[in-house]
């Protein structure tokens, strides 16, 4: 008998022949293979079966713990996409049924989920009854009360909305309702202790202002949720039509204009209220981990609204009240927030649909790069021109500074700094996003005061200098954002 291996000399086997009268029969044994990569094709054979592509076998080597280092260390190959290129190669051609089951569903309108962009408009409601707050409050404590009722709102809508959607994907709509429930009534009581905190500053006039503006950020939190933007706008139009005639009228009106807005923020958390009635079967089923799993998701949250929080108003303080054009450059940023979300909320789809079309990891990849580098111009071009808009006008009543144009540049520019960072936020980057920002916050404030143009520590100096700075720290912000992107976006596995 003689013994023969199917792969090469060295791996040959024999042994002494076989007597005249036997007849010689021939063994094909299993070839002895000393690559890895081998070893890996028949351990994923099982669970592909017949890949159709090698981004098939990416996402699932990344779901099977594989990284871009593990890549490297065992098996020499550059990154999990070029170490799935091979194995895709060793596992064989895709058949031509497999061929035709690729052929991605027709595309979904892209026109769809248009409605985020109308949330741009519905941020800046509130402020039509700006002018006539700030005579009822006074000038010393309404920033502070601004700040202050904004940035806890800011973050006590985030969770409460993140907590929410968890709920709802786990199938759970009446535990979705009463937490959202739950934040829209103790919400606006939080409010009470910090009025309290600043009563020497502006009396019961700002505790209450307060607590209506923490009102009106979780009535809004409650219907966009249930997607009832309609109702918070027709919530909010006594406010807007008084708040404009005390604008042409003055005088009496501002009474009028104060009540009007009371009473449209207490409607719509009325409204929010019934929409977010309990609906759906009694019984639900049983959460999957208890909610304290979720404690660094939702401490991450509540970082991340904190220091968006800080981003933006700690440039916009010291002019809200004493600069026009540079206070007025938020608004083409806060109109244009409903496109970037809308944009952001096209990136998911669209990858996936990628992850049809690209054949290969490295097209699949600079797919990626070229969309996110084709929406953030977009998110910087509406704002833009939003700008442009604010600028012709503040020319146009002579209240134009070089100041009030670069802090207009500089709003512009964080449109995009926060594409990138919903971005982030969808990939769970909590911690890189507060960091980014928290630097950009120190470059700003630190230089500035290293060259005397700080406002916030109490220093005068040129105001285009310090929104210089500003802009400047924008513009790193967007560079930190992307480098954060760089680990995370091009993994196949979070588009299957």
């Amino acid at each position: 008998m003689t013994l023969v291996s199917d792969g090469d000399a060295a791996g040959t086997q024999t042994t002494p022949a076989a007597p005249a009268d036997e007849p010689e029969r021939t063994i094909l044994l299993p070839r002895i293979s000393t690559d890895p990569v081998d070893d890996l094709v028949e351990r994923v054979r099982p669970q592909l079966g017949r890949a159709v592509d090698a981004l098939q076998v990416a996402a699932a080597l990344e779901a099977d713990g594989h990284t871009d280092r593990t890549a490297q260390v065992e098996y020499g190959y550059r990154d999990v996409f070029t170490l799935a290129t091979e194995v895709f190669r060793r596992m064989g051609p895709p058949s031509p049924e497999h061929d035709e089951a690729a052929v991605p569903p027709a595309a979904v309108g892209r026109w769809d989920g248009l409605r985020p962009v109308l949330h741009g408009p519905l941020y800046l409601l509130p402020s039509a009854a700006f002018p006539a707050a700030l005579v009822a409050v006074g000038r010393p404590g309404l920033v502070l009360g601004m700040i202050l009722a904004g940035t806890l709102g800011w973050i006590y809508s985030g969770v409460a909305a993140y907590v929410a959607y968890r709920l709802l994907g786990h199938g759970r709509p009446r535990a979705a309702s009463r937490v959202l429930r739950s934040a829209a009534l103790t919400g606006p009581l939080l409010g009470v202790p910090l009025g309290v905190a600043v009563l020497p500053l502006g009396g019961p006039p700002l505790a209450v202002m307060m607590v209506l503006q923490l009102a009106y950020q979780l009535a809004s939190t409650l219907l966009i949720f249930y997607r009832r933007e309609a109702w918070l706008a027709a919530a909010m139009v006594p406010a807007l039509l008084f708040g404009t005639a005390y604008l042409v009228l003055g005088g009496t009106a501002q009474r009028w204009a104060v009540a009007a807005a009371a009473v449209s923020v207490l409607a719509a958390l009325a409204t929010a209220l019934w929409a977010a009635r309990p609906a759906g079967a009694t019984e639900e089923p049983a959460p999957p981990a208890p909610l304290r799993a979720e404690t660094p998701a939702l401490l991450g949250i509540a970082g991340y609204g904190l220091c968006g929080a800080a981003l933006l108003f700690h440039a916009q303080a010291p002019y809200l009240l004493t600069r026009l054009d540079i206070a007025a450059a938020a608004t083409p940023l806060l109109l244009s927030m409903g496109y970037v979300e809308w944009r952001t909320g096209r990136f998911w789809p669209d990858m996936v649909a990628l992850t049809r079309r690209a054949r290969r990891p490295g097209e699949f990849v600079a797919g990626v790069w070229r969309t996110i580098g084709r929406e953030f111009v977009a998110c910087l071009a509406v704002p833009a021109v939003l700008g442009a808009a604010l600028l012709a006008g503040l020319a146009w009543v002579g209240l134009l500074s070089a100041a009030g144009a670069v802090m207009t540049a500089a709003h512009v520019a964080l449109a995009g700094a926060y594409y990138l960072a919903f971005l982030l936020a969808g990939r769970g980057r909590y911690g890189w996003l507060c960091l980014s920002m928290l630097l950009a916050i120190a470059l700003h404030i630190g230089v500035g005061a290293l060259l005397g143009v700080a406002p916030l520590l109490g220093q005068g100096g040129s105001a285009l200098a310090d929104t210089s700075l500003y802009l400047g720290s924008v513009v790193l912000l967007q560079a930190l954002f992307a480098l954060g992107l760089l680990p995370v976006i091009g993994q196949i596995r979070h588009y299957r």
